[in-house]
């Protein structure tokens, strides 16, 4: 687990439905920009790549393709950045998605689990719904990826991959405005960092569409709820902070050797899993389905790192307590390992 502070940019963009090209100009300036000020990763808004909602835009096959090459172009800035992008991605069906863009190529793909349809919102109509949590590492920091109503849900995605180890959670958002819509996301948004024991990174989206009108508001707060840096409303913004991972309190093993995050209930005892094959370096931890490494134990999960010293390199590990028995189960159905 690394204790040195993470340096991250929020790219609070407005951009423009249905403009792809426009907004992919304006995406590539923002991870220059956030390159320059040092910035290690760069959220974007939800959807960034086509703007929010684009509604009935996505059953065009050819506007879908056209932003998946954009998508491409755009990972040939991703140069000693990491960068998540929102966008459409077409596999089997169409998935509300985020791309990791890092080392000049997309690296994985996590597609939103929480498709809202309710209110203004009609993704239903338009996505099909991810099924597995995601995991990055980032020079040896885990991170948890999430798109909008997936951290407004209290259990996983967020738990899941605070579970699996992850010190941050990004979110990234198109979160439209009403009266006192600011204070009670970020009210949420500290609860959730409370109650994973994980830095919450939001970055929403700004300007209007039609009836909607999205504020921005993006917020940095860290594990005690604390608002580390925040962006202002109605306008677009580059937002550049250091998370202090140290004073995330790391996961402690007793005389007994039960492990335990902060003298609190005991996570599975750990041990390592067969070695599996190295399947890249910025592979998502358990990434989509056709990129998956099979593993010859049952409920692991592989982490691709980069370090130094080391180079590529692999794990897995797996457990299980009576006490964690139930949760457990359930994770292994959701190919999610219960510690890393």
């Amino acid at each position: 687990m690394r204790t040195e502070p993470l340096r991250l940019a929020m790219a609070q963009l407005d951009t423009t439905v249905g403009d792809i090209d426009g907004n992919a100009e304006k995406i590539a300036a923002a991870i220059d920009d956030a390159r320059g000020q040092g910035a290690q990763l760069v959220v974007l808004p939800e959807l960034a790549l086509t703007g929010y909602p684009p509604e009935d835009l996505l059953l065009k096959t050819h506007f879908v393709s056209a932003a998946r090459r954009a998508l491409d172009g755009l990972a040939e800035a991703a140069d000693g950045i990491v960068a998540l992008v929102g966008f459409p991605e077409s596999a089997d069906d169409v998935y509300n998605a985020a791309a990791v863009l890092a080392d000049r190529r997309v690296a994985a793909v996590y597609r939103k689990m929480f498709l809202p349809n309710y209110g203004v919102f009609d993704e239903h109509r338009y996505f099909q719904a991810g099924t597995e949590p995601a995991l990055i590492e980032l020079n040896d920091i885990p991170i948890g990826l999430t798109i909008c109503e997936d951290i407004w849900e209290p259990g996983p995605p967020a738990s899941a991959e605070a579970i699996a180890g992850a010190q941050v959670i990004v979110n990234l958002s198109a979160s439209p405005y009403h009266a006192g819509k600011p204070s009670e996301r970020e009210e949420m948004l500290v609860q959730r960092a409370r109650d994973n024991l994980a830095a919450v990174v939001f970055c929403n989206l700004v300007g209007g569409q039609d009836e909607l009108v999205f504020d921005g508001g993006s917020v940095a707060i860290d594990q005690d709820g604390t608002v580390v840096a925040r962006a202002p409303q109605f306008q677009e913004a580059l937002v550049v902070c250091e998370i202090d991972l140290g004073a995330v309190a790391p996961w402690s093993t007793n005389a007994n050797g039960a492990t335990a995050w902060c003298g609190r209930s005991p996570r599975p005892r750990c041990r390592p899993c067969p070695p599996t094959r190295s399947a890249g370096p910025w592979r998502s931890r358990w990434g989509p389905r056709r990129r998956s490494t099979p593993l010859s134990s049952p409920g692991c999960a592989t982490t691709w790192r980069r370090t130094a010293s080391s180079g590529w390199s692999s794990r897995c590990r797996e457990g299980s307590t009576r006490r964690w028995r139930r949760c457990w189960q359930w994770m292994r159905s959701a190919r999610i390992a219960s510690c890393a």
